[in-house]
């Protein structure tokens, strides 16, 4: 960006504020806008053509006041035409690719850089069913290449809906998906204008664990001509309340409808179970709050059992693929920034550590490198989405891990032999369920693996490439071919393509772990030449995927080092609270009266609320 280009938003941006600030409406209106910094915005297209655009006013406080103007605003004027702006109690239909007449109220003006005020001949008066404000206007192809729309730096619920005649032809486009709220200011009046007034929303949903504090977030939303410099609330949840005072900086300007996030912790619950969350804001600026609907309600829904979703990368390479090196460090970085809950499975084609032809993959690999997250979202194993030289992976793999699993997975390993190695899965539900799904898979992993040999010398395309982060300086620096390597995550044998068959049962017990034993002979564990893979034992980890029946998704994993576990003091007790109750049941979930010689699964649920399980032996 040049130096004038810098000078230019940086004024606008200031310009911007300046206005935002509502201070040239008249003594009996009030401005209600969503954000206060600018960025522009286009479609992209490279013709003349026309924008409609709008914002939804559904805020409850705004019920019964009146719409006198709506402001928008322009980076530039030059080749703007057609203008105009309207309201509209739904978004007007799209006949033909163009915008309807609206049903409420039209007007034209002229554009011109920066804001424009345009006042309605009539005011409207707001009702429960809200209102879309939005505004018009013609590109000419002469300046199509520019960006027209102003936005602000904030998103939120029907701020910004958008079509146009080239691009988005055929149907609004909810731009909140891919970018913010469009900037448009509406001038309001109204006898209940308050001060220091203010409102409760977007109270996230909480998914928690009994007998743990849980933390979420509030949106506390200005509804008075002060703003809001600080704030008291108070919150309720299953008969338990609490109350806090919060100092905001910045202070929310008196703007209607500019907001904050809050972060609100709540107490342990010891039920679980699904449980209102009141938040009530009591005092403004030290004042009592004038807002007419002070509170605003979520939900929380608690588990005993509450899964950890951890997505895994499964990575298609070979030591003759000269661009799979980014999907070796890829895999390297997730480990060191994850190192606990990231899972990563490396499957090699054509080269010493390849255990099955292509034809056997999990997923349908058409080139190398390939890479999957959960068998579902194709990806690359080093920029996941973003840009080649980026290390954007690790965002993909948040996201996937954000997806709620439908149950808690989790491994215990022992060495029988020096050669048998059985691995047992719990998956624990969090709810009671008719039907089971589901199935469990194993796959047995090898770190440390190493050769010599034109085979084993990893092909290296970016040697002498610039641009790349540090992370791939090993190859960046290196030479074409590149001898030494040590593979990790490689995978050495499986239990199946998919999952095994009768795994798991239906139906599903809540808070009760369904177990599967399957054991491994690492005798067995030989590469599609028949030579053996396993260099080190010790150097060896298994990891059992949950896998959807229907679809071959995975939907939860977890991984553990050969003769480890998952759980913590399996078989023994580590109980630091008092026990309320205790359940036995066989390793097909089903309760047990009477104890005898064998194997069970012990539940206990503690003075707390909370839900222990462990597998013992009788």
């Amino acid at each position: 960006m040049t130096a004038m280009r810098k000078l230019f938003f940086l004024l606008f941006g200031m310009w911007f504020l300046c206005f935002a600030t509502g201070a040239s409406a008249a003594d009996d209106s009030v401005i209600y806008s969503r954000g206060d910094s600018a960025t522009t915005v286009g479609t992209g297209a490279t013709k003349a053509e026309t924008y409609d655009l709008a914002q939804q006013l559904n805020d409850p406080a705004l019920v019964g006041m009146q719409v006198k103007a709506v402001r928008v605003t322009f980076p530039f004027a030059n080749g703007l035409s057609e203008a105009r702006v309207w309201l509209s109690r739904e978004l007007p239909a799209i006949k033909s690719q163009r915008m309807q007449a609206p049903d409420i109220a039209s007007k034209e003006f002229t554009p011109k850089r920066g804001y424009t005020e345009v006042v309605f001949d009539e005011p409207y008066t707001l009702t429960e069913e809200g209102l879309c404000v939005g505004y018009s206007f013609k590109l000419d192809a002469s300046t199509s290449a520019r960006k027209p729309v102003v936005c602000t730096r904030q998103a939120s619920t029907g701020g910004f809906f958008l079509h146009s005649t080239q691009v988005y032809r055929t149907a609004w486009h909810d731009m909140t998906v891919e970018l913010n709220d469009l900037a448009i200011q509406v001038v309001l009046a109204g006898n209940d204008v308050h001060q220091h007034a203010a409102g409760v929303s977007n109270i996230k949903e909480i998914e928690g664990r009994t007998g743990r504090a849980t933390s979420t977030t509030f949106d506390i939303v200005n509804h008075g001509t002060q703003g809001v410099r600080s704030f008291d609330y108070t919150y309720e949840i299953a008969g338990q309340t609490g109350s806090k005072h919060v100092n905001l900086s910045p202070a929310l300007p008196g703007i209607f409808g500019r907001s904050a996030t809050v972060n609100l912790q709540l107490p342990a619950v010891a039920e679980k179970g699904s449980y209102p969350v009141v938040v009530t804001i009591t005092k403004v600026n030290n004042e009592a709050n004038q807002d007419l609907a002070p509170s605003g309600q979520g939900v929380a829904i608690l588990y005993h059992t509450l899964p950890t979703h951890r997505a895994v990368l499964e990575e298609y390479t070979g030591t003759w693929c000269g661009y799979c090196p980014r999907g070796f460090v890829g895999l390297e970085e997730m480990n060191r920034l994850h190192p606990t809950d990231f899972i990563g499975i490396s499957y090699h084609n054509r080269d010493p550590m390849e255990i099955m032809p292509s034809g056997q993959f999990p997923s349908d690999v058409s080139g190398f490198p390939a890479a999957f997250i959960d068998r579902n979202v194709s990806t690359d194993a080093f920029s996941g989405s973003a840009a080649s030289k980026t290390f954007g992976i690790k965002t993909v793999w948040k996201n996937a891990c954000s997806v709620t699993a439908p149950a808690e997975v989790d491994i215990q390993t022992e060495w029988t032999s020096d050669s048998i190695l059985r691995a047992t899965s719990l998956v624990t539900f969090p709810v009671d369920r008719d039907e089971c799904p589901y199935e469990v898979g194993f796959i047995l992993l090898s770190d440390g693996l190493t050769g010599t040999g034109s085979n084993w010398a990893q092909a290296n395309y970016y040697s002498g490439e610039t641009g790349w982060p540090t992370s791939m300086k090993q190859f960046t620096s290196g030479s074409s071919s590149i001898a030494g390597l040590t593979f990790n995550f490689v995978i050495v044998a499986r239990s199946s393509k998919a999952g095994i068959e009768g795994s798991l049962s239906a139906p599903v017990v809540a808070d009760v772990p369904q177990t599967f034993d399957y054991s491994f002979d690492i005798r067995e564990a030989v590469n599609t030449a028949g030579q053996l893979v396993v260099q080190d034992k010790s150097n060896l980890s298994v990891v059992v995927l949950l896998i959807e029946k229907a679809t071959g998704r995975i939907v939860n994993a977890n991984k553990v080092r050969c003769g480890q576990s998952t759980i913590d003091g399996i078989g023994q007790p580590t109980q630091t609270v008092g026990i309320r109750s205790m359940r036995y049941f066989d390793l097909q979930g089903r309760p047990v009266s009477e104890l005898r010689q064998g194997i069970f699964i012990k539940s206990e649920t503690l003075e707390d609320g909370s839900v222990r399980t462990r597998k013992v032996k009788f």
